[in-house]
C-alpha cells in the first residue's frame, strides 16, 4: 500500500470513529421512540446462524420497500484494536482501549430487483445503540479481518459481508442489529459472547 494512500486513510478512520461509537439516546433507544427503534417495540433477538425475514428498503427518503429476503449474522468474532493498526489505519489514544468485534451477516435477496443494504449496529449491556466503523480505504486493498457490507445485492443473489463494531473498555456487546427500517425498526441477534 502507498504510504501517502494510507495516512490518508488513516486520518479518516480517526476522525469518524468517535462520531460512530456510542450513538444513541440517553434512555438506551435508538432515539426515535420505542425499544426496538423507529417507534416499534423491540423484538426478541435471534440465535446467530438464525435467518431473519426482511423487506429491503431504500436508502433514501422515501423509504421505499425494494424486496423481500433474509439477513443473516453468522458470526460474531473477537478482534484486537492492533488489527486495525497492523493493516495501517491509525487510531486516536481514546479508541485505543477499545475492542473490535467483527459481525459477519449473510444477505439474501429473494426479489427480482436489486436491493440496498447497511451495516449492522451493536448494543451494550446498557442497550446503547452503537453504529459499526466505517473505515475509507482509498488504496483499494480492503480489511482482511473483516470485509465490508456490500451496498447492494442483486435480483435473486446471496451477499456476504462484516461489519466493524468498536466496543469501549467495560461495555459488552450484547446483541447486534440490523435496521430494517419502516415499520420493522431494528431486528436483533443474540452476539453469543
Amino acid at each position: 500500500m502507498d504510504t501517502s494512500t494510507a495516512r490518508v486513510a488513516l486520518a479518516a478512520l480517526a476522525l469518524l470513529a468517535p462520531v460512530l461509537v456510542g450513538c444513541g439516546g440517553d434512555d438506551g433507544t435508538d432515539g426515535t421512540g420505542g425499544g426496538g427503534g423507529g417507534g416499534v417495540p423491540e423484538v426478541e433477538a435471534a440465535a446467530l446462524g438464525t435467518p431473519v425475514d426482511i423487506e429491503f428498503r431504500s436508502s433514501g427518503a422515501t423509504d421505499t420497500v425494494q424486496g423481500t429476503g433474509t439477513v443473516t449474522v453468522t458470526a460474531v468474532r473477537k478482534g484486537a484494536i492492533t488489527d486495525l493498526t497492523d493493516a495501517g489505519y491509525e487510531v486516536k489514544p481514546e479508541q485505543a482501549a477499545t475492542t473490535p468485534y467483527y459481525v459477519d451477516v449473510t444477505f439474501q435477496n429473494d426479489g427480482d430487483v436489486e436491493v440496498e443494504t447497511q451495516g449492522m449496529s451493536g448494543r451494550d449491556q446498557d442497550d446503547t445503540l452503537i453504529l459499526p466503523l466505517i473505515l475509507l480505504d482509498l488504496s483499494g486493498a480492503g480489511f482482511t479481518p473483516c470485509p465490508k457490507v456490500p451496498q447492494k445485492v442483486a435480483a435473486g443473489e446471496t451477499a456476504k459481508g462484516c461489519s466493524i463494531i468498536l466496543m469501549p473498555e467495560g461495555s459488552t456487546l450484547e446483541r447486534v442489529s440490523y435496521n430494517a427500517g419502516g415499520t420493522e425498526g431494528f431486528l436483533y441477534w443474540e452476539s453469543g459472547l
